[in-house]
């Protein structure tokens, strides 16, 4: 049974090599999170091997993946399942894959936050629930998501914290932009244990 589901979910794929991927990566771009030296070594710390696949069209590479399973590479449905919920975590990292820009291909596996960058050249059996956005107006967000906000900048600033505006370094006149520095609590105290 699980060989048939890991033969539909590949359909149109083929296995390739830790170099092919490396190679399709470099050609093709992508994020942090799919990058070939991140992704070798932090599967190797988890000692949970990746299995790199490819989508060929006429002889060429157009599009590549690593897979842990169902699961993308470095996924944290993976770590939590197999008991390393903390041996690493990428927050919630935009998702990049190389995929080269003439590309049309069908992603079945389990993934968070695709970039819009691939929207394009990718389709999904079922849509992507979760998205980043980096500006968006505060009702576009899930209740959820804001009852988390508040709450972080709850805990922030009983903890002494503070949030301000950040100078846009790029304006000469260093006018100030509007955008916070720490989107969390635990990255703005970070962020200002940096910085005092």
């Amino acid at each position: 049974m699980l060989s048939r589901l890991r033969a539909w979910r590949e359909r149109g794929w083929t296995v390739i090599d830790a170099a092919a991927y490396a190679q399709a990566w470099q050609r093709f771009g992508g994020s942090v999170a799919t990058h070939p030296v991140v992704v070798e070594r932090l599967a190797a710390l988890a000692r949970i091997p990746v299995r790199y696949l490819g989508c060929f069209a006429d002889g060429q590479l157009l599009a590549a993946i690593p897979c842990w399973g169902r699961h993308l590479a470095l996924s944290k449905e993976v770590l939590k399942q197999r008991g390393q919920r903390g041996l690493f975590d990428l927050g919630n990292a935009e998702v990049i894959l190389p995929i080269a820009e003439q590309a049309s291909v069908t992603l079945r596996w389990r993934m968070h936050y695709l970039s819009e960058l691939n929207a394009g050249r990718v389709s999904r059996p079922t849509p992507q629930p979760q998205g980043l956005a980096l500006a968006r107006a505060p009702e576009e967000y899930s209740k959820k998501f804001r009852y988390n906000q508040r709450r972080e900048l709850r805990l922030l600033e009983e903890a002494g914290g503070s949030l301000r505006p950040m100078l846009d370094f790029s304006a000469p006149e260093r006018r100030r932009a509007s955008t916070p520095i720490c989107s969390n609590a635990a990255g703005a105290l970070r962020h200002a244990a940096r910085h005092t």
